[in-house]
């Protein structure tokens, strides 16, 4: 607006939305939090946008350690060409959901999750 007044609150993620919180920034990094929604639409509209941030788990869930749904969307993301990703952010995603695999005892899985880093 004329006024510099914002029309509408920032996309949190869903676990947030209810909250009533208003959350603007992530404490670690100093980024603002926003759902994976957001994010893709971000990423739509700008080829080169940040894919730390849409896969970051706090995107979809509380648990920042929680690397499911991240590692999925990242298998997706790879097939359609979006290789833009760190190494090192790579890593932590792939490592972090076989770990979590393994802690459940589907170790099988989490060897299949480790199969698909190239390095």
């Amino acid at each position: 607006t004329a006024e510099g007044l914002k029309y509408a609150c920032c996309p949190l993620p869903p676990y947030l939305e209810d909250s009533g919180s208003l959350v603007d920034e992530d404490d670690s990094a100093g980024r603002p939090l926003r759902d994976v929604c957001f994010h893709l639409l971000k990423l739509y509209s700008d080829r080169h946008y940040d894919l730390d941030q849409l896969l970051d788990p706090r995107s979809v869930t509380p648990d920042p350690l929680d690397h499911r749904l991240s590692w999925h969307l990242w298998e997706v993301l790879r097939a359609l060409n979006y290789t833009h990703l760190f190494r090192q952010s790579r890593g932590v995603l792939g490592a972090g959901y076989a770990a979590q695999l393994e802690s459940e005892g589907l170790w099988e899985w989490a060897v299949f999750v480790q199969l698909h880093e190239p390095d």
